[in-house]
């Protein structure tokens, strides 16, 4: 193509028309230019649909990501509300001034039990790596940077922090009046029980009610009300993701 296209110039000017010939010439070079903007557009292309491939990846992986995390916190949760609903049965219990039964070492066991957790980051971490703007939409983008950010710190710090408090518990209340801190149970060996060593001088412990009393308010602002606004985050991150996969299919 470049021989036929010299020869063309050489013939124009063998015969002496220069005007033709640099007519010629400027559409030569008008033709090069088309012809690398295209080769430029269509590599564009390529790259584009390589990012949506790979953005596609991603997505489908941080989708089975979250799932498990909102599985898991749904599970904490349930966790979180059984130990509550014993610090409920306990506190009536006590305040009823009703006689000890068998049943409420299984309360005492559960009071203390919680669980929290943060959100998996491998997958995040990686397309962090990989580069954040490889997720088109700016909403999604912005509200994963949002939850794998300020919002898993903080949930890692309410946690923590109610984990200090019953390790303060353990070791300055629960060892002056229970025989152990959570004991394994006879029947149930994943149940946890906890047995009063005086169960009458511990109804009139202020240390121990004044704790007892106290932890529904630390369970609301240190447990239950990250994780409900972890879920809710989760929720809508798999519905901005959804949203964005049937866009690239």
């Amino acid at each position: 193509m470049i021989k036929f296209f010299r020869n063309i110039r050489k013939k124009l000017l063998a015969e002496g028309h220069t005007s033709k010939y640099l007519k010629y010439a400027i559409g030569e070079i008008v033709l090069v230019v088309i012809g690398i903007l295209i080769a430029l557009q269509i590599n564009n292309w390529n790259e584009d649909r390589k990012d949506r491939e790979l953005e596609k990846e991603f997505l489908v992986a941080l989708k089975e990501t979250l799932n498990r995390d909102l599985d898991r916190n749904l599970a904490s949760q349930k966790v979180n509300q059984r130990a509550l609903n014993s610090i409920r049965v306990l506190t009536k219990h006590i305040e009823q001034d009703l006689q000890y039964n068998d049943s409420l070492k299984h309360h005492f066991g559960a009071m203390s039990n919680f669980h929290f957790w943060d959100l998996s980051e491998s997958v995040f971490e990686s397309l962090k790596a990989k580069g954040l703007d490889l997720i088109s939409n700016n909403n999604l983008r912005d509200s994963l940077a949002l939850a794998y950010g300020n919002h898993n710190k903080s949930i890692n710090f309410a946690g923590f922090r109610y984990h200090d408090y019953m390790d303060h518990a353990i070791f300055n209340i629960f060892n002056n009046h229970f025989k152990e801190a959570w004991g394994n149970a006879v029947n149930s060996p994943s149940a946890t029980i906890m047995e009063p060593l005086d169960y009458e001088s511990l109804k009139s412990n202020k240390e121990f009610m004044y704790f007892l009393k106290t932890l529904p308010n630390l369970h609301y602002y240190k447990l239950t009300t990250p994780l409900k606004d972890t879920q809710i985050l989760l929720e809508r991150l798999l519905f901005l993701i959804d949203k964005e996969l049937k866009k690239l299919d």
